[in-house]
């Protein structure tokens, strides 16, 4: 289905800050894209400006992002709902909040519908491959792009090729997507094509293609995570539970918090701190320098001619299945 990059008006990133996007971006731009065609797209899960409510993501996720768009010269814009997964979580009798989009420094709301379902959640994302309740990837990521692809009136009439990031490698439910098909934007008023186009890729080919540009990758990885989901996340082993404990603690407690005060855990047979104590940490003496480089804006270079493998890589876990 996938046409020759030129054909495309816009090439449109789904940019999360991880190794498989940082990867793709790579590999198009080796491949003939052009960066005037371009937009890199990043879903904040925490929300953005007045609307934010830092808690499920990296705090230098956002800053690591701008710093490799800037270093590619690439356009980077942002999409989020309203207060992020944390006001999707505790939402009470009411519809899911309103999307905004950051694009071509202009502002714009795209507000819920008026006619929608109001309900109750009050619990935390399913540790599922599902994502009718695994709520946070399909309201805070998918639906979010989705709605911005379908509302921004410079797209109507273009040809877009929408690229994400997933590999068959991570998981049975991935390995069963298809490398390309029609988005789920695509309409008579514009063609939207998908495109994964490292679907069948080794994760020794996303290193390879990193190293080969000298993108350091983001701290997190470098804590001991293998992907690069959220700081929170519902897939984290016990291991990485225990790490994230050492590295930031304060974290762990706002979870077990949480935890009590919706008698609901983050996963489906313990506690948060049943899990801490039965990992084991990553986090020593020789990485414990990327914690604060973790834990705050990202304002560290992007590049460097002595990279390294970060210890995170090839590790299972940590991401969405």
């Amino acid at each position: 289905m996938i046409r020759e990059l030129s054909y495309y008006d816009k090439i449109i990133l789904s940019i999360s800050g991880g190794k498989d996007s940082t990867a793709f971006t790579l590999f198009l731009l080796e491949n003939g894209a052009r960066p005037d065609q371009i937009e890199m797209w990043h879903q904040s899960v925490d929300g953005r400006g007045d609307t934010c409510h830092s808690f499920f993501d990296w705090p230098s996720t956002e800053g690591y992002v701008k710093k490799l768009s800037d270093y590619l010269g690439l356009n980077l814009s942002y999409q989020w709902r309203e207060y992020g997964i944390y006001g999707e979580m505790f939402r009470i009798n009411e519809t899911t909040k309103d999307v905004w989009v950051e694009r071509n420094g202009i502002l714009q709301r795209l507000p819920t519908s008026p006619n929608g379902i109001k309900s109750t959640r009050l619990k935390w994302p399913a540790k599922t491959a599902s994502l009718n309740t695994r709520f946070c990837t399909s309201y805070m990521k998918i639906d979010v792009a989705s709605r911005a692809l379908n509302n921004m009136p410079d797209l109507v009439g273009k040809r877009i090729l929408f690229v994400t990031g997933e590999r068959r490698e991570e998981s049975t439910a991935r390995a069963k997507y298809a490398e390309s098909e029609l988005h789920r934007t695509n309409s008579k008023k514009k063609l939207v094509h998908h495109w994964r186009p490292v679907i069948d890729w080794k994760e020794e080919q996303v290193w390879d293609i990193i190293k080969k540009h000298g993108i350091i990758p983001h701290p997190a990885y470098y804590l001991g995570f293998p992907r690069l989901s959220c700081r929170i996340c519902i897939f984290y082993s016990k291991d990485h539970w225990a790490t994230l404990n050492d590295v930031q603690p304060e974290v762990i407690k706002m979870i077990g918090n949480l935890e009590e005060a919706m008698d609901f855990t983050i996963d489906n047979k313990f506690t948060v701190n049943e899990l801490v104590q039965m990992g084991k940490s990553s986090l020593t003496t020789e990485n414990y320098k990327y914690v604060p480089l973790a834990i705050s804006e990202y304002e560290s270079n992007i590049f460097t001619d002595k990279w390294e493998l970060p210890i995170g890589a090839f590790g299972k876990g940590g991401g969405s299945i």
